[in-house]
């Protein structure tokens, strides 16, 4: 590992050298000396570099030697001078990050010499795999100019790569390390103070050269620059300024200078013309200044030097900053706009006699236009060769392409005017001057089809001849709804006497059967004389009586209304009807669980009817299980609908509806149970729909049965009366 010496010379002998030493040390001094002053007179970094390696080769006995230089960029030190080593190339291609913890790039951020052993430090000798040391290294930190290094400090500070303890080190003037290959025990301490003395001279006269070449550098940008812009005002014709803060004009092009600058033997008339235009132009400064630090566009009269007259321009001035954003002044453009205003004028004064001429001439054509306008079918007048001259603002949405149709609305439009041309053509093949009939045309916004009876008529000059030729359509898209309509409400009135009639069969079959019964019951009582009989005779007609009354109790109730409409809890009312059951529920082993939605909404509804609808499905659904299961019942917002709505579910787990029966469970009197008269699904699936919803049901045999029912929030259909 490397060695860090506090001083090279701490074990110098106090007693003098003797004389040939000294005189060695006096030349090694000179040679110091000397060549300090030849790098100072090389312009070249790389130059100065490569004069100190072979001083120190040539007069301190050191062959092998390299300097580093920190890359700012790369946050690298890198080989940038080298003597001593076979293949140069490759020693000038190393590179050693900063934040690595080897001695040899340790030295810079102690900033102390040190020795490093190649044989232990296994660091050093990796990033130093291109260099084919021969003996140790002696690795001694070089120190630059403070505005050198400044610039480097500023970008590593704010660096995260380089928080670690081995990029932290105290603002100083770190340019580099110079490596020198030497034998740590038989090397001269002297010599070795003196060659340290010799490294820190190395850095400042090296970071001088760093610092000269980027001033050469950045100057011959600027100058470069310059030239640029000198070239480019010069290539444009208008004028144009460049202003400093104090609106005093610091680079100008030709035509500017004629305007402001002149010549020194200009005439007088010429010099008050610059004069004047000089205090114009200030003017104009000083209130842009004052007024914004944005783009300001604004016009200005200047004085023609030559001819004496007015010359108008469009000043576009432009502020000019730093890269800090610090004001500079501004860039002005003038563009010349004298023979535009003139052209202007004109225009305008042109424009005004066309005016009227066309208020002149509009009169009778906007009194035709209105006429056409203020008629409530489409109209279209075409010319003699079939050509179409005008249309009102109707038949324009049928036959007149528009760029911002869609392609199937274009499409409608030209199938719209080939069917109008061709009616027309066979107008002008015949002899009468009239015709009429029914063509089938297409709605262009919404593609539907359009019957239209269409009238057209040639209009004649006083010579006979053919100059227009008129069409008026007639829309009987209404005629044919309310034909269609019609024909509907037949079909309605029809299928609604049809249903009554099935609706009134099934009423006769139901109650049939048990006034058979009854019939029967008391026929046996009248014809038997066992009062035991006749006792049980008489208890089956009481029953088929009340099952006649149930039956005729749920008609009535499936025909009226219960209860006003109000803002009702779905939640609540599902709660309230499972209390009812609860006690049921528990007796047959059902267990009941509930999923409801706490923020859902209140629906307007009529609460005894839903209560009913719930009480129905949590009866079948208990019908179905039997005894041990589970009814499900989950309440949510429902997303899929046009309005807003809610959502319930009643699931159970007994047995299912066969799949043929699944279509018919909604009918009345129809029940897959033994017991019951089949309204009750009739009666909810009303309910549901008397309030503006639908309820659908899906089953299983094996999972059993699944009810859910979407109501609306506010349903219109709640405040209509009911249909007698």
């Amino acid at each position: 590992m490397g060695e860090v010496p506090t001083e090279l010379a701490i074990r110098t002998s106090r007693t003098i050298p003797d004389h040939e030493g000294f005189n060695s040390y006096l030349r090694q001094y000179d040679v110091f000396i000397e060549t300090t002053t030849q790098m100072l007179v090389t312009p070249k970094l790389h130059e100065r570099l490569l004069l100190a390696l072979e001083a120190i080769a040539n007069n301190f006995g050191h062959q092998q030697a390299a300097i580093a230089v920190v890359n700012e960029r790369d946050a690298a030190l890198q080989v940038r001078a080298a003597i001593g080593f076979d293949d140069h190339s490759a020693a000038m291609r190393v590179e050693m990050p900063l934040d690595s913890s080897a001695s040899c790039v340790r030295v810079i951020h102690d900033a102390t010499p040190l020795w490093i052993n190649l044989q232990d430090d296994l660091s050093s000798r990796s990033l130093f795999e291109r260099l084919d040391w021969r003996q140790n290294v002696l690795a001694i930190p070089l120190f630059g100019l403070p505005e050198i290094s400044s610039k480097l400090l500023r970008e590593t500070a704010s660096n995260p790569r380089f928080a670690d303890h081995y990029w932290t080190f105290e603002p100083g003037t770190r340019f580099g390390v110079l490596y020198v290959g030497a034998d740590q025990e038989t090397s001269d301490p002297v010599s070795l103070n003196l060659l340290k003395r010799f490294a820190d001279r190395l850095g400042v006269v090296a970071s001088l050269a760093v610092h000269q070449e980027r001033l050469v550098t950045n100057v011959n940008k600027l100058q470069k620059e310059r030239q640029w812009i000198e070239s480019i005002m010069k290539s444009v014709a208008d004028p144009i300024v460049l202003t400093d803060l104090d609106n005093q004009i610091l680079l100008q092009n030709r035509r500017a200078e004629e305007l402001f600058s002149g010549s020194a033997n200009a005439g007088e008339g010429k010099r008050r013309a610059l004069k004047m235009n000089d205090l114009l132009f200030s003017a104009y400064l000083s209130s842009a200044t004052v007024s914004s630090s944005e783009v300001i566009q604004r016009d200005i009269t200047l004085v023609d030097p030559i001819e004496g007259s007015d010359i108008h321009f469009e000043v576009i001035s432009t502020p000019a900053v730093t890269s800090r954003g610090e004001p500079l002044g501004l860039v002005s453009i003038f563009r010349d706009v004298t023979d535009l205003r003139e052209a202007n004028e004109e225009l305008a004064r042109n424009f005004v006699k066309l005016q009227q001429a066309e208020a002149e001439s509009r009169r009778e054509r906007d009194r035709l236009d209105l006429i056409i306008e203020n008629v409530g079918h489409p109209i279209v007048v075409c010319d003699a060769l079939g050509n179409f001259i005008l249309f009102n603002r109707r038949a324009e949405l049928l036959f007149q392409e528009d760029d911002s149709y869609k392609a199937r609305a274009t499409a409608a439009v030209r199938a719209n005017a080939v069917k109008l041309t061709s009616f027309i053509s066979g107008l002008a093949s015949g002899a009468e001057t009239g015709r009429q009939a029914e063509i089938e045309l297409i709605d262009p916004d919404g593609g539907r089809s359009l019957p239209m009876e269409i009238t057209a008529r040639e209009v004649l000059d006083v010579t006979g001849q053919v100059t227009a030729v008129v069409s008026i359509l007639h829309d009987l898209t209404e005629i044919r709804e309310l034909e269609r309509r019609r024909v509907e409400q037949q079909l309605f009135e029809s299928e609604k006497l049809a249903a009554i009639g099935r609706l009134t069969a099934s009423i006769a079959h139901e109650v049939n059967n048990p006034l058979e019964a009854i019939k029967n019951a008391l026929y046996l009582m009248q014809t038997g004389t066992d009062d035991g009989k006749n006792a049980r005779f008489l208890e089956i007609a009481r029953k088929e009586t009340e099952r006649v009354s149930h039956i005729i109790r749920q008609m009535l109730g499936f025909a009226r209304r219960s209860g006003e409409v109000d803002w009702v809890d779905v939640n609540q009312l599902l709660e309230e009807t499972l209390v009812l059951l609860d006690k049921k529920m528990r007796q047959a082993h059902i267990r009941t669980v509930r999923d409801l939605e706490p923020s859902l909404p209140k629906i307007r509804a009529r609460a005894d009817q839903l209560r009913q609808v719930f009480l129905n499905l949590l009866i079948n659904a208990q019908q179905a299980i039997g005894n041990d299961g589970q009814i499900a019942i989950w309440t949510s917002r429902y997303e899929q609908a046009l309005q807003p709505s809610i959502l319930i579910q009643i699931s159970d787990t007994g047995i299912g509806i066969d799949e043929d029966d699944l279509p018919r469970i909604f009918e009345p009197f129809f029940s897959t149970g033994k017991k019951g008269t089949g309204l009750g699904l009739w009666v909810t699936q009303d309910i549901v729909r008397q309030h503006g919803g639908r309820i659908e049901v899906s089953s299983d045999r094996r999972n059993g049965n699944v009810f859910t029912i979407i109501l609306q929030l506010d349903s219109p259909i709640l405040d209509q009366e009911p249909a007698q």
